[in-house]
């Protein structure tokens, strides 16, 4: 018996042995890859971006909203276009290793220049300034960020190793957006008679980190399938297409519309891009108009509520990890979107009144998100893994694109539903009671939106047919190759 054993783990692929060294590259790849991407000048720019060219650079806040805003349909259009792309090129490493090297400088050079633009020009300079630079920062982010949320994919098949390598990614965003935060003021402040210095010292410091720790990434992580197994791949598509024709975009599209659990997916992650962009579309309105009113949060309601909110995403990953020996993925993720869809309603029901109760709910609340997170994108794995035993064919590039498309999609869906569900329950009219509006919007909407999210989970595909579909796979490839 004991020889068996022995035989059946020489077999197992180093990738998805769950530490191996192969394995703990990985990790440390996704960590700093997420660390990169997500949480260091993302962050910055995502709230510093237009308050720097408004208060130091003199332009316009209407107008260089109007720019952010194209950057942000850019990037939705080149998610999806890098999709295909990613889904296309490949080199002998496989499908994402040279997009860490191939879009490491773009990245940084585009953050150091971000901004740079000379005090003395013109506003219209500025704003070109900023309209080119930070679409070319979005597009070659693009071009890094979605082979990086491919990485549980492509570097393994086991299910746990695959769910580490999500919450590990998680994790880096967390700790990067954290750590950005504390470093701001200090780094500004070395130069207090001229802070427009200050942040583009910080916006140098962010390229250079960024630029280190995408090529350290990059050359950490291991595909699986690498060149000649994606090969095997395509002439398998072709085989049970009976034709020699490369995979035109009509192809592609139409196998990812008929993956049910890929559908599935996107649904559910529609429902929760919703939740999210409700909370944090409300939530400075609620502290404002609910929160100090109430006499509540200490001098900083912000801080704290910031902190609350933060700090349990950061920690719960770490107590939920024992799980994975005992649930499936789609087990967790069920479970815990519709325990955050019941803190979230029991928030809304208790209201700040029952000032402990409330907090308890809203860390709890917070904790079970964090769990999702790190659990919810290996069931896209999975419906990847369907979609090359059902058609033939691996969308890792693709198949994530649209996720990060749909998500920027929902979360403007959810900002403009809330300005319709403020101005319907009276904001903005002298003396009306805004309170029981807002506290729909910050706790009420969210936990609906979770609600319907479990819903299309429940409806992803399970442990033990995503074994089945594996093994069955894993033979195919098998004798593929013996051929």
């Amino acid at each position: 018996m004991s020889d068996i054993n022995s035989s059946a783990v020489k077999q197992e692929h180093p990738c998805d042995r769950v530490f191996s060294a192969t394995s703990i590259k990985n990790y440390i790849s996704a960590f700093l890859g997420q660390f990169a991407i997500q949480g260091m000048a993302y962050s910055l720019f995502a709230s510093y971006l237009s308050v720097v060219f408004t208060d130091y650079l003199g332009v316009g806040v209407a107008k260089i909203g109007i720019v952010m805003s194209i950057g942000v349909f850019v990037d939705m259009i080149t998610d999806i276009i890098m999709g295909n792309i990613v889904d296309r090129v490949h080199t002998k490493w496989g499908k994402i290793k040279h997009w860490f090297f191939w879009m490491a400088v773009p990245v940084a050079v585009t953050i150091a220049l971000m901004w740079m633009v000379p005090e003395s020009s013109s506003e219209s300079v500025k704003l070109i300034w900023a309209l080119v630079i930070y679409n070319i920062y979005c597009t070659a982010l693009t071009g890094v960020r979605l082979p990086t949320f491919a990485v549980p994919s492509v570097c393994s098949d086991n299910s746990k190793v695959r769910t580490i390598l999500v919450w590990i990614a998680s994790e880096g965003t967390n700790v990067a957006a954290t750590i950005t935060g504390w470093i701001i003021t200090p780094v500004v402040n070395i130069y207090q008679d001229n802070p427009l210095q200050g942040w583009r010292l910080l916006s140098w410091i962010m390229a250079g980190i960024t630029l280190v720790l995408l090529i350290i990434a990059g050359a950490l992580v291991t595909e699986k399938r690498q060149g000649k197994d994606l090969e095997r791949i395509e002439e398998e598509r072709k085989a049970m297409k009976h034709t020699d024709k490369s995979m035109g975009l009509a192809e592609q599209y139409g196998y990812l519309f008929r993956n049910k659990y890929w559908i599935f997916f996107q649904l559910g992650g529609v429902a929760n891009g919703m939740s999210l962009g409700f909370l944090i579309g409300s939530m400075g309105y609620w502290i404002q108009h609910v929160l100090v009113p109430a006499g509540l949060g200490g001098d900083n309601p912000i801080g704290l509520v910031m902190t609350i909110m933060n700090v349990p995403m950061m920690i719960a990953p770490f107590l939920i990890l024992p799980l994975i020996k005992f649930l499936d993925p789609k087990q967790i993720v069920v479970l815990f979107i519709g325990l955050g869809s019941v803190f979230s309603l029991l928030m809304w029901a208790f209201g700040i009144k029952v000032w402990g109760a409330f907090l308890i709910f809203m860390i709890l609340r917070q904790c079970v998100g964090s769990c999702v997170n790190g659990s919810v994108n290996v069931l896209l794995t999975r419906a990847i893994d369907y979609g090359e035993w059902r058609f033939g064919v691996r969308q890792e590039g693709v198949g994530s694109s649209f996720g990060s498309s749909l998500n920027k999609v929902t979360m403007g869906i959810a900002t403009a539903t809330l300005g319709f569900v403020l101005a319907a329950g009276g904001y903005g009219n002298e003396g009306a009671n805004v309170a029981p509006v807002l506290n729909f919007c910050f706790m009420g909407l969210p936990g609906i939106a979770m609600a319907v999210g479990t819903f299309f989970f429940m409806m992803s595909m399970g442990g033990k047919e995503w074994a089945k579909i594996r093994e069955e796979l894993d033979e195919r490839n098998s004798k593929v190759k013996d051929e």
